[in-house]
């Protein structure tokens, strides 16, 4: 239900007078002040210590990391202002952030974009594997994550970590060109533990968050609440069709030139962005040094406006998410185990069938044995995910979004070993694991091999070499669709449908990789990495075989459209570096990456050989198909070859701080689909220019657990598009208030 901006403002305003009257009855004391400075020492410290756990699923320091990963902290994100999780990702290298509508990002690691060009668009990175607190987070309709669905908010973020590159030896599937870690807080002490927020500014942008908790020796509990609402910069959308920008027409246009009157059904409010609000329960219980138990659940609802799939009329879709969690991670001295659940239903525009309900359960045992230097690691995990539209849909006609109850399951055992050398010098990581999948019925293999050398206290060089699989997904495997029946001749009939492909090959990377980070000084760290990444297997929906039959003394030609096996083939190449300096009133963290894209053997027509001519505009399918540019190799414009950032923190009094922050990629060509069914060179085609992104935010602390903070974003006022036809990004104040405490 779409909350009103009303309500929205009378939160804001319970939260701000609630806040205020706690003001009001604390002082701020020179006591106060000397916290504050032991405060920021603290922070200096843990920035100077930094540690990770996603690289090898231990805490260890990330200057000694095998892999490639960055870690953005809690309070690096609240000092520069970010307003989402997905925000915040454009403070971490090696990172895409296009923003699409207010508060909906397109986000890649590495800018993997997952499609060849002149392909329909999923919306979502489905080679990312993204995790709150090692519990996947994953959506098998087609892959990828709705990142709007995502519980959990800023109030609840300790650190986000990132794995660049294929991480399925650790992970399991899906993984497979990197590893987004979301690590929620733990109360640290006894007593009392309050988060609120309250922000609001430009385009109707509301967020209010907070969390509220208590820690009592070995045991602690946080109940946390999140919501926002945000309005889009525009209320009109682009039509592929006619290639116009439309302000609530009174008619649409598909791509194939149908008419449709359902506007105010499909976009019922034009103007929102996102709306959503969620809760959560973490607990933490344990009992003995080396026992541990944690458990979460919450649940979320959600509305957006973003690219989120292919509707055949205009770009954004509205997407509309109810979805529950459980989640139980439990460690015994050696053994460590987690069991998660999730279950909700999910609304692809608000078109009759366009709707499913799913859930998916994740599970995992391992134990670790450490003797001396050497490290093992064994195990095992279980994955199922089952999506259903069946209820929503009306299965004789056909009218759901795939119409079926399918399965994904995926069953993996795992072996990680670790050696270290040469007064642990060398330190050696070979990790394998096998997963067998019911679709396709085969078993995959993963692997990670790599080495780090530290010459010496400052310097380190790595390399790396690893494989991953993505797992299939629902809408290939099961999608059973009619498209139209009618009439082509005397006692001839010709009858499109949609066909899902469950014996498709698996989209798998591979990485090779060297590194090397250095101490220049006690305060500045520099950490550079050379990438080449491979991948295979990629499908997509393709004009197959057409299939003549006789009904009677008719003749039925079927001309299936399915996901197929392209012979397309990618590889990515590129540099990224990151440098980071911290001293006790300053820091500055610049990074960016050079890339190029290339592809080989890819053709722009979706059929094969033997397809009808009605599916191929009349060209001949014999010469004109996906197998028609087999040698060739051509670079991928829709990734940006230059992309990165930079934060300049600066506090120089406790408290004052003044935060800048800046995102850049440059100039990037974007073609869809609807490119190779018009073939004019205008429609399905759009130039994104290059962009700079500067932010800057100011707090101030008020009290001694109050700060008050504004931030301007893209205060340079670029309103160009960072993504395929979807809204302006305008300059926007924010303002707003934090509650803290301890």
């Amino acid at each position: 239900m779409h909350y009103k901006i009303t309500h929205t403002v009378r939160k804001s305003a319970i939260i701000f007078l609630a806040l205020l009257t706690t003001f009001l009855q604390k002082g701020y004391s020179q006591t106060d002040s000397l916290e504050t400075v032991e405060k920021a020492n603290s922070s200096l410290q843990q920035l100077l210590n930094m540690q990770v756990v996603s690289v090898s699923k231990k805490s260890e320091d990330l200057f000694n990391a095998p892999l490639s990963a960055s870690v953005v902290t809690g309070d690096e994100i609240t000092k520069a202002g970010c307003t989402s999780i997905m925000e915040a990702l454009r403070l971490v290298p090696g990172m895409i952030v296009r923003e699409q509508t207010n508060g909906n990002y397109d986000i890649h690691i590495r800018g993997m974009n997952d499609a060849s060009p002149n392909a329909p668009f999923d919306g979502t990175a489905t080679t990312t594997l993204v995790m709150i607190d090692n519990r996947p987070i994953y959506n098998y309709l087609r892959g990828g994550t709705f990142w709007e669905t995502l519980p959990v908010d800023l109030n609840d973020i300790e650190r986000i970590e990132v794995v660049r590159g294929p991480a399925a030896a650790l992970y399991g599937p899906n993984a497979v060109n990197g590893v987004i870690n979301i690590i929620t807080k733990k109360i640290k002490n006894n007593g009392i533990y309050i988060i609120a927020n309250a922000k609001q500014g430009g385009q109707n942008t509301f967020i209010n968050n907070g969390s509220l908790g208590y820690r009592a020796k070995n045991w602690s509990m946080i109940a946390s609440g999140n919501y926002q609402s945000r309005e889009r910069s525009q209320d009109s959308y682009y039509e592929l069709f006619r290639n116009e920008w439309l302000d609530h027409p009174d008619y649409m246009v598909g791509m194939l030139g149908d008419t449709t009157y359902n506007f105010d059904q499909r976009f019922p409010d034009p103007e929102l962005a996102v709306e959503k609000y969620a809760g959560n329960i973490f607990m933490n219980y344990e009992p003995a040094r080396d026992v541990n138990f944690q458990f979460s659940s919450g649940t979320q609802h959600s509305i957006a406006q973003k690219v989120a799939t292919d509707n055949g009329t205009f770009p954004l879709s509205w997407v509309s998410s109810e979805s529950h969690y459980a989640d139980l991670h439990a460690g015994i001295k050696q053994f460590t185990a987690q069991l998660s659940y999730n279950s909700g239903t999910q609304s692809l525009t608000y078109q009759k069938g366009n709707t499913y309900d799913f859930n998916s359960m994740d599970a995992n045992v391992e134990y670790n044995y450490v003797r001396n230097n050497f490290t093992l690691k064994p195990g095992i995990s279980y994955r199922s995910a089952v999506y259903d539209d069946t209820k929503y849909s009306d299965l004789l006609t056909k009218t759901g979004m795939f119409n079926a109850k399918g399965e994904i399951t995926t069953q993996s055992a795992s072996l990680r070993a670790e050696y270290k050398f040469f007064n642990k010098k060398l330190r050696l990581v070979a990790g394998a694991s096998i997963s067998k999948f019911n679709l396709p019925d085969t078993i995959y293999p993963s692997y990670e091999l790599a080495a780090t050398y530290t010459l010496n206290k400052k310097h380190l060089f790595r390399v790396v070499c690893s494989s991953s699989p993505r797992s299939s997904n629902i809408y290939d495997a099961y999608i059973n669709q009619e498209v139209s029946y009618f009439q082509s001749g005397y006692k001839k009939y010709t009858h499109i449908v949609l066909e899902g492909n469950k014996d498709l090959k698996l989209l798998t990377s591979q990485l090779f990789e060297v590194g090397y980070r250095v101490k220049l000084t006690s305060q500045l760290n520099m950490d550079l990495e050379v990438f080449n990444v491979y991948s295979k297997n990629f499908n997509s929906l393709v004009s197959a075989d057409t299939e003549t039959s006789l009904q009677g003394t008719d003749t039925i030609d079927k001309l299936p459209i399915m996901p197929t096996q392209l012979p397309l083939e990618q590889t990515e190449q590129g540099i990224t570096l990151s440098v980071n300096y911290i001293s006790r009133k300053l820091q500055i963290k610049p990074f960016v990456t050079f890339q190029q894209t290339k592809i080989k053997n890819y053709s722009t027509y979706h059929n094969t050989a033997n397809a009808s001519y009605f599916t191929t505009q009349n060209m001949n399918p014999a010469e004109n198909n996906i197998y028609s540019a087999m040698g060739t190799e051509s670079i991928i414009k829709s990734t940006p070859a230059i992309f990165g950032g930079a934060t300049i923190n600066y506090s120089p009094v406790p408290k004052f701080n003044f935060n800048v922050s800046s995102y850049y990629f440059s100039a990037q060509t974007v073609y869809h689909i609807s490119n190779i069914l018009f073939r004019d060179g205008i429609r399905g085609v759009d130039y994104i220019h290059s962009k700079l992104i500067i932010n800057a935010t100011v707090s101030y602390q008020a009290l001694k657990h109050v700060k008050l903070f504004i931030t301007g974003k893209n205060i340079l006022n670029d309103t160009s598009r960072e993504y395929f036809k979807t809204d302006t990004t305008p300059f926007t104040i924010l303002g707003g208030v934090n509650f803290e405490l301890p």
